[in-house]
């Protein structure tokens, strides 16, 4: 087994605006507490308690954020040899990248802005032989202050947008001096691993009791997690349904195995604002599935229109599902998105749900592909069906314009192999493009799996190097992307290769031109 040193290098990032108001910043009266890190200090005032995305990375310790000021704390472990290092040394030194390597992240900090700080001075806090820096760069100030503990390194680095007037200056000095050592409380636990339904409920509890306003919530039918600060109880209760709903949908059209128990974990901020600061995501984001951290994210978009929440939860409902479905495999867009979008235009009735051709106003996918067929913009099938990610979203002529394509082409095919498409524009044939997609894919990409954890294997008993679980653990990312590209020819080849294209295409159009309403 290897032998992991868990030293931490902690960074916490402070983004502040600068108001006009000209009012004196402060620092909050509570200090807050990191004792898996052995660190407590005051951050500013007035920051609320946000939520950690473990999908980038899963570095980040804390996080507080308002309007647009922001609180991050980042914990990075490194491998080595389980003692302590020497008094006086810092881990950053000797473990990790020294401070101005880790700066390099902020738009325009150089290792020549590094050599030339505006401000460097050694402090004592709390016993601690502190030091503090500052680098001025275009438009916004870094002002750093670093603490070196026998068992990690903490960097306070606050982030003002503007100008650093003596208000602010005194607000973060008071606050980094507000740095203290505690005692260090390891975090409980959870093994995860196995996605069972009690592991995730675990996880998630452990997660809400971290910010205050959270909750977890389990499902009766064991198949969701739910986190959410949401305050609605009408708004939780009709996504927890339509979620029910949407995997039943699923499960009929791509029945799960007997064994299979993979918990979805779904996590609904109360507000756009709320998702954006957890998420970091853009003003044109509804909500989104994450492959790294696994987790389904949304919010209650009362403010405009929840049925257009309600079509993104199974949009990317159908996403989470297909990843532990199919074992991780990455499916090219037309089917990925193209599906997404036909389940999002679902609609509930009791405890059925009934694929329509209508998403909520915004996500309408019906008049644009007619609009697309009547203006002859879109891509031939031929190149549609075969692009890769960044030539499928960019296709053009809107940015939308890919996903109705993609939608079009599958509603049709689920449609028809329902016998819901009239025989002037369907073949039997049409019926086996999904299936027979589907399987070479999914086969293809675990074949490749096993590949690459016996060569791990082998590996490791030549050098007489026991393996940690976690590195026989092979996902999507682990393989080169040429293996991905055999692959994906191969499940091409076996679907749309057997049928003629060409006449398909003119299928489509046809159906879209007269019998898709």
């Amino acid at each position: 087994m290897r032998a992991f040193l868990r030293i931490v290098l902690l960074a916490i990032f402070v983004l502040v605006a600068v108001p006009s108001t000209g009012l004196a910043q402060k620092v909050a009266r509570k200090p807050v507490a990191c004792p898996e890190h052995g660190f407590q200090f005051k951050p500013l005032d007035e920051f609320d308690a946000v939520p950690i995305d473990s999908g980038k990375g899963g570095t980040a310790a804390l996080k507080f954020a308002q309007d647009r000021r922001e609180i991050v704390a980042h914990a990075f472990e490194a491998e080595g040899p389980s003692e302590e290092v020497e008094e006086g040394s810092t881990v950053a030194k000797k473990r990790r990248r020294s401070i101005i390597g880790f700066l390099k992240q902020y738009r325009g900090f150089t290792d020549k802005v590094g050599k030339n700080p505006q401000v460097e001075e050694e402090v004592v806090i709390d016993g601690v032989d502190a030091k503090h820096l500052r680098f001025e760069l275009d438009g916004f100030v870094l002002d750093v202050w670093s603490y070196p503990l026998k068992h990690a390194d903490v960097h306070l680095v606050y982030l003002v947008t503007g100008e650093l007037d003596r208000k602010w200056d005194k607000a973060i000095r008071d606050s980094a001096e507000s740095f203290e050592v505690i005692e260090r409380v390891a975090a409980d636990e959870i093994d995860t691993s196995s996605r069972s339904f009690e592991d995730q409920l675990a996880w998630a509890e452990a997660e809400a009791a971290k910010v205050e306003g959270w909750r977890a919530i389990g499902t009766p039918s064991k198949r969701f997690v739910v986190l959410t600060n949401a305050t609605k109880k009408a708004f939780i209760k009709e996504v927890l349904k339509r979620l029910e709903v949407s995997r039943d949908v699923y499960e009929q059209d791509f029945p799960p195995p007997a064994d299979f128990n993979a918990v979805s974990v779904i996590r609904i901020c109360k507000s756009r604002e709320e998702f954006q600061r957890f998420s970091g995501a853009g003003g044109g984001v509804a909500g989104y599935f994450s492959p790294m951290s696994v987790e389904l994210v949304l919010y209650d978009n009362v403010e405009t229109d929840r049925n257009s929440t309600y079509a993104v939860v199974s949009h990317e409902a159908f996403h989470q599902y297909c990843h532990f479905l199919f074992g991780q495999s990455e499916a090219h867009r037309w089917f990925d998105e193209g599906h997404g979008d036909y389940y999002g235009g679902m609609k509930i009735t009791g405890s059925r749900g009934k694929i329509t051709p209508k998403m909520p106003s915004g996500l309408d996918r019906l008049s644009v592909i007619r609009e697309m067929v009547w203006m002859e913009t879109y891509k031939p099938l031929s190149e549609h069906l075969y692009y890769n990610h960044s030539q499928w979203q960019s296709q053009g002529p809107s940015n939308v314009s890919c996903y109705a394509q993609s939608w079009s082409v599958i509603y049709m095919l689920r449609q028809g192999a329902l016998r819901k498409v009239s025989r002037k524009v369907w073949k039997d044939e049409y019926a086996d493009i999904i299936p027979n997609y589907v399987s070479i894919l999914n086969q293809g990409f675990q074949d490749a799996y096993k590949e690459i954890r016996d060569k791990r294997i082998e590996r490791a008993e030549k050098k007489g190097i026991e393996l940690d679980p976690s590195d026989l653990k092979i996902n999507r990312f682990d393989l080169d992307p040429r293996q991905k590209q055999k692959i994906w020819d191969a499940a091409m080849e076996a679907s749309w290769g057997q049928i003629d294209l060409d006449e398909f295409e003119k299928d489509w159009v046809l159906y879209i031109q007269k019998y898709l309403k």
